[in-house]
């Protein structure tokens, strides 16, 4: 270390150049972390999956779906599969175990749910842990919430709900689930069988299959066999079991690799875990964006700082020592800032990874994923950053001769190519993040403040956790509070899109399929989302009459049924009492459904959703009213949200996105204004010598701030018109992740060229003031 005191003096005496670096390196480097832990895992999911190369999800052209009965009936056809698994249902139940309430995630899976995927357990025998009906698995943290501790084989809980009260016995523990396509949020796993007590549509015993995305159904091939060469057959034998292949809504039928699942389009009926590609390589760019800017940063000031260190080089050349010599003493002193940068950005990555997971909606795990395979990969980042950074530096101060520096020829040239060159790319950058980042908020704000064909206040939603007694009694308690405007009983809410019901309708030519979102409330649900009756025509309100939606009724007569009622192709007549103005349900991105609602009295509702109405968003409102709650439904644990809250979820996956880019688009700017504030402050120091002279000949402080500043102008439009493929890159590939009406104004880039002109000749400014106002003569005769 002897060997680089020269160069630890040269740090401590030029802190802004060690403190931008060090800045600049670490948080970048620290984004590099997480972000490659988080593609590491999205890329290796289910990479200790058994079998995983054979197993495969079954799915249509709109979803991965299906009902558990089809698993047998495949099977016996198709001599492909060697052995099937379904699984059903992420659903968060009240559980009761040693006289302690807690709510935690349930799912249901087939018996040989361990033997099929290898899920590792810590106790219980993976063959038989769930033979018996009544036998529960549960995961290793559900074990010490449960019970404060892992050693609780045999013990018995009860989930808690309206249907039925069920009590299970634990006949195994599981490491928790992680890095998988099956959700890790599972707590609880049931034998299959037990589905029947929480939605029968779903259960083994429905041979109608009426719930057809009540499962997921995975198969494991025989080596070298593809079932999608079968697909066309497959169809035909739906066809003549199963309705929704047989009334034409489902066309397709296609093998996922289980994968491959994980990055597809194809979404799934039960909430399997996936992700979007689309945001891995998004994350993967900007990354690397942020980190090229902090190397540029480091070129750009070590460039602006050869001309410091070129006497030092010049004299080591003059006492013997090589070009190669000094290239390589260069690189090593990049290597000593970058790997001090590293250490600190794995700090600061351990910090905030828990962030980072709830704003990104994966498991990080920097420190757990630690092996050799990523200590040699970080070491091999190190270097080749540091290579990366150190070249252009070392490559100036190794290639001139020690005598351009007594001339000053070095300096000259370093000053007119190097650092505009380096400084034009920084600001390019800059720009086309900005503008990136300004367009994105952009389409969020206005997919969050388009018209949705109706209105709502102060909503708070409850789920229904008790039977329909208790329900009236909170709903009759709670209009007793001077806060509350009204309450309303609902089977579906605008933002959750109410049920499915479709229907196929014979015409002269073809069967027509419409696939009704239905809605049953009382008249204040009306009131509640402002939802406009346009025609009520007065009829009895049987419970095969309901209301259509504008469209819906042109959807209609559009296949010859309507305008008093429909009748579908099974007989089934369904009177039409009017019509409702459209509104939109679930996300503005969602594809167009005919609507359709029944309106009842309040005591015919037996309702999906307790709605309740407050004067304001108080959260002392919703304190009250909670405790109110849970006190009627016997202290059972639940969750209520905010409408608007819920209306915010719908559009979680863009609006993380979204502050994602702006956490690094800021990370960005500031590396890009240390570097510009730091890059100007030494561009100024440089000129020092041509601003002295101008002025011997009769120039002025004025007229020498105005140069400085068009000359970093003439560098910034130069900047501006690099960024312009860029920008349109950019804007290209937000508009394919939100697909959301495009609306590119133009004053976004105009905002973001803005802001990077103040700051860029801001502190050219401030920083030029001491130099042009300075007496010529001190500067000229330090020269």
């Amino acid at each position: 270390m002897n060997e680089y005191k020269t160069y630890f003096k040269f740090l401590s005496r030029n802190k802004v150049f060690t403190l931008v670096n060090l800045a600049g390196l670490s948080i970048s480097l620290m984004f590099i972390l997480l972000i490659s832990n988080m593609v590491f895992r999205q890329l290796t999911v289910d990479k200790d999956m058994k079998d995983a190369d054979r197993t495969y999800i079954m799915a249509s052209e709109e979803d991965a779906s299906g009902h558990y009965n089809l698993g047998d009936k495949l099977q016996s056809r198709y001599p492909e599969i060697e052995e099937w698994c379904a699984i059903s249902g992420c659903v968060e139940y009240p559980v009761m175990s040693e006289e302690k309430q807690m709510s935690l995630y349930v799912g249901m899976a087939k018996k040989n749910f361990f033997s099929f995927f290898g899920f590792p357990l810590l106790y219980g025998n993976p063959d038989d842990v769930l033979i018996s009906n009544d036998n529960a698995v549960i995961s290793q943290s559900a074990a010490i919430k449960m019970f404060g501790t892992t050693d609780c084989i045999g013990k018995t809980f009860k989930t808690i709900q309206p249907m039925a009260t069920n009590e299970y016995k634990v006949a195994g523990i599981m490491k928790d689930i992680d890095n998988s396509v099956i959700p890790r949020e599972w707590e609880i796993i049931l034998p299959f069988e037990n589905i029947k007590y929480y939605n029968y549509a779903s259960a083994i015993e429905n041979t109608h299959m009426s719930n057809s995305g009540g499962a997921n159904l995975f198969f494991r091939l025989l080596p070298d066999t593809d079932l999608n060469t079968k697909a066309d057959d497959i169809v035909s034998y739906l066809k003549t079991f199963y309705w929704i292949y047989e009334g034409g809504t489902y066309k397709t039928v296609k093998f996922i690799p289980v994968r491959e699942f994980y990055f597809s389009d194809i979404q799934s009926s039960i909430g399997l875990k996936q992700y979007n590609y689309k945001v891995v390589v998004t994350f993967i760019i900007i990354g690397v964006l942020v980190l090229l800017m902090a190397i540029f940063n480091y070129v750009s000031m070590s460039v602006a700082q050869t001309s410091y260190r070129a006497k030092e080089m010049a004299t080591r050349r003059i006492l013997g020592s090589s070009r190669k010599d000094i290239f390589w003493r260069m690189i090593l002193e990049s290597f000593i800032l970058t790997a001090a940068s590293f250490i600190i950005s794995f700090i600061l990555a351990l910090a905030v990874e828990p962030y980072a997971m709830d704003l990104l909606k994966v498991k990080l795990d920097i420190l757990g994923d630690v092996s050799y395979i990523t200590v040699i990969s970080y070491i091999l980042l190190v270097a080749v950053l540091a290579f990366a950074s150190g070249i252009v530096p070392a490559s100036i101060l190794s290639g001139y001769n020690p005598m351009d520096v007594v001339k000053g020829t070095f300096r000259r040239k370093t000053k007119l190519v190097y650092f505009r060159g380096l400084n034009i790319f920084q600001s390019c950058l800059t720009i086309a993040l900005l503008t990136c980042s300004f367009y994105f908020s952009m389409q969020i704000y206005r997919i969050l403040n388009a018209p949705l064909g109706y209105e709502y206040g102060s909503i708070i939603d409850y789920p229904v956790m008790a039977g329909n007694e208790q329900m009236r009694l909170f709903r009759g308690e709670a209009l007793k509070l001077p806060f509350v405007k009204r309450v309303s009983f609902a089977c579906g809410t605008p933002n959750d899109g109410g049920n499915n019901n479709t229907s196929y309708f014979n015409t002269a030519d073809t069967l027509k399929c419409m696939s009704f979102q239905t809605f049953i409330a009382d008249s204040s649900f009306l009131q509640m989302f402002d939802i406009k009756i346009t025609e009520d025509r007065g009829l009895v309100n049987t419970d095969d009459s309901y209301f259509v939606s504008e469209n819906a009724m042109k959807d209609l007569l559009s296949i010859g049924q309507g305008p008093d009622y429909y009748i579908n192709r099974y007989g089934y007549k369904c009177n039409i009492l009017g019509q409702f103005k459209d509104f939109k349900i679930r996300s503005l991105m969602d594809e167009y459904h005919p609507l359709q609602m029944r309106i009842l009295p309040v005591e015919k509702v037996s309702p999906w959703n307790v709605l309740v109405e407050t004067t304001s968003a108080n959260e002392e409102y919703k304190r009250q009213l909670d405790d109110l709650f849970y006190e009627i439904i016997d202290r059972t644990p639940f969750d209520s949200q905010w409408y608007h809250d819920e209306v915010l979820n719908t559009y979680d996956n863009i609006t993380r996105l979204n502050k994602t880019i702006v956490i690094f688009t800021f990370a960005a700017l500031i590396i890009s204004l240390l570097g510009l504030t730091a890059m100007s402050l030494y561009f100024v120091s440089q000129r020092k010598r041509d601003i002295s002279i101008r002025k011997v000949f009769g120039s002025n402080s004025w007229m020498e701030q105005c140069n400085l500043m068009k000359f970093s102008m003439k560098s910034l439009l130069i900047s501006l018109v690099i960024a312009v493929p860029l920008i349109y890159f950019g804007i290209r590939q937000i508009d394919k992740f939100v697909e959301y009406d495009p609306h590119f104004q133009w004053w976004i880039p105009i905002t973001a060229f803005a802001l990077v002109v103040i700051f860029s000749l801001g502190s050219v400014w401030l920083i030029s003031l001491k130099t042009t106002s300075d007496n010529p003569v001190n500067n000229l005769k330090s020269e």
